[in-house]
């Protein structure tokens, strides 16, 4: 069981590169949107830093969540009472609702490679919005 632990927690420290590589298509988003002198740039420049704050609040969910597996594998405890006490941590601090609690790892760890795929879908959707800008500029 502690070896899922370690493969959902190493496949979400990819987080990471997804992150930065989602800032270089904001960085070149925007540098092509400002050699548009006489574009509307408004709404395209309302969409890629709305894709970048949606891809930075996944990346800190993520790393929440990878974070907290981490600290499940370095604990000595069974995983059962590491649970119970991270579900009563999240419970008092008001991080999830009571009726997600007791959930079993199978399912959270399907939360956990949701979210991933979400953010790698945000990357790709930031880059074809770079290459529509791109391909855009170079029809002027």
């Amino acid at each position: 069981m502690k070896m899922d632990f370690v493969i959902i927690g190493q496949l979400l420290k990819q987080s990471n590169s997804l992150l930065k590589s989602g800032y270089l298509a904001f960085i070149l988003s925007i540098i092509i949107l400002s050699l548009f002198s006489k574009m509307q740039i408004l709404i395209p420049l309302f969409l890629v830093t709305g894709l970048l704050a949606i891809h930075h609040y996944l990346f800190i969910r993520i790393e929440f969540d990878r974070g907290l597996l981490q600290h499940m594998v370095d604990q000595p405890e069974k995983i059962e009472n590491l649970t119970q006490q991270l579900d009563q941590s999240l419970l008092n601090l008001k991080l999830i609702p009571s009726n997600k609690t007791d959930r079993d790892w199978s399912e959270r760890f399907k939360g956990c490679l949701r979210l991933f795929k979400i953010q790698m879908t945000i990357v790709l959707v930031q880059y074809t919005v770079f290459i529509l800008l791109f391909y855009k500029l170079a029809q002027r």
